[in-house]
């Protein structure tokens, strides 16, 4: 099965708003269910499961009364990779064949069109991990800052792995598009965002 992790357990420190950062709202729509509707329009994703923590219960809460063909797992929130590894063990105790798409609830803009050809080139690469990178010009292009860049490269925020806990063999897709270099870490960003809203949702 392929399932879509969908990570919103995160502190959101960087945002420094009075909400948690997946209800933070863009247009008036919180940013977790940009990417919930976009995860949920794939036709190769067969479940969501979305990952929260005790940094984000108001999110959990929303996502209760939200409804919908999901599951709610409960992480530590210590950190990304933590709830990476608890994630990955947790799968992997139901299967180690399963292919498991990673994204941030920060990301309102991948579009299901993205989401479905990184799964197929997944599906295609022979490699068990697959990481998206965009290039640094795109957040220079945009005036976003960047956490890490290697030989020009910035880590997307979406990954593929394969439900086991393991060091895995892993290819890398460079995607030179906006929409994956738009992830809302501050009030930069989501400004930026929000200039370019319309062209992604009319």
């Amino acid at each position: 099965m392929i399932y879509a992790i969908l990570m919103a357990g995160g502190m959101g420190t960087r945002l420094k708003v009075p909400c948690e950062k997946p209800l933070f709202k863009l247009h008036d729509k919180p940013l977790i269910k940009y990417v919930l509707d976009n995860l949920n329009a794939s036709k190769l994703i067969d479940k969501t499961v979305i990952a929260v923590s005790h940094h984000t219960p108001e999110t959990a809460k929303y996502l209760n009364n939200l409804g919908g063909d999901f599951q709610i797992l409960d992480t530590s929130g210590e950190s990304y990779l933590t709830d990476l590894s608890y994630i990955l063990d947790y799968f992997e105790q139901k299967s180690d064949k399963d292919v498991l798409l990673f994204i941030n609830a920060d990301l309102p803009f991948i579009s299901t069109q993205t989401i479905d050809y990184v799964l197929e080139y997944y599906l295609s690469c022979g490699k068990d991990a697959l990481s998206t990178l965009v290039p640094v010009e795109i957040f220079e292009e945009l005036g976003l800052d960047y956490s890490y860049e290697f030989n020009g490269l910035v880590p997307s925020g979406l990954n593929v792995l394969r439900s086991i806990n393991i060091v895995q063999d892993e290819d890398q897709l460079v995607i030179p598009k906006r929409e994956l270099a738009l992830n809302i870490n501050t009030l930069l960003d989501s400004r930026v965002a929000e200039k370019l809203h319309n062209e992604y949702y009319i």
